[in-house]
């Protein structure tokens, strides 16, 4: 990928990851057969949301302009630009979640069903397995990456309200539980 970024931390994950210029060509080469399933997709989405006692509150009054946003943000991922404002958004989107008080449960349980059905989307969408199988692989990648960016607004947010820096956080997520 081409981040232009001096974040140690974004470099690190982009490197141990494998996410490339490769997987940024393939995102936009792949996005044309994608984008058109998105809304549906989008669709699919807010219906599990909807259907789960706990998720489903965070939706009342809001259905239309969370999807929209949806669409948008699942539109960006194949826009082919993956620079520092892709990376503000991503962290801005977790930011517009602490603010809101959206669990991190919930994050992680919808990038996991996006890490589903995407894979599927893509399938159905590309005759050519070998090049639907790259697609995936990249699409998953990223995904990752924007979790990993939004995930780390909830630490920000962790350290704000206890007034701890990063090197202790870091610290206190690192040491083992006593045994005995």
């Amino acid at each position: 990928m081409e981040i232009e970024n001096n974040d140690v931390n974004i470099l690190t994950f982009c490197n141990i990851s494998g996410l490339s210029k490769e997987d940024q060509d393939m995102l936009i080469r792949v996005g044309e057969w994608i984008t058109p399933a998105i809304p549906a997709l989008t669709g699919r989405f807010y219906e599990v949301l909807q259907e789960d006692p706990q998720t489903a509150p965070y939706l009342d009054g809001r259905l239309d302009v969370l999807q929209k946003t949806h669409i948008a943000w699942m539109k960006e991922l194949f826009a082919g630009d993956y620079g520092e404002d892709f990376i503000r958004r991503q962290e801005k989107i977790g930011e517009a979640h602490v603010r809101v008080r959206v669990p991190p449960l919930f994050v992680a349980a919808s990038m996991s069903f996006l890490r589903a059905a995407l894979p599927e989307v893509v399938s159905r969408n590309m005759q050519d397995t070998q090049v639907a199988g790259k697609a995936i692989a990249s699409l998953l990648r990223l995904m990752d990456l924007c979790q990993y960016l939004i995930d780390r607004a909830y630490n920000h947010s962790l350290m704000d309200n206890l007034g701890i820096n990063p090197a202790l956080l870091l610290r206190l997520q690192t040491i083992g539980s006593k045994t005995k």
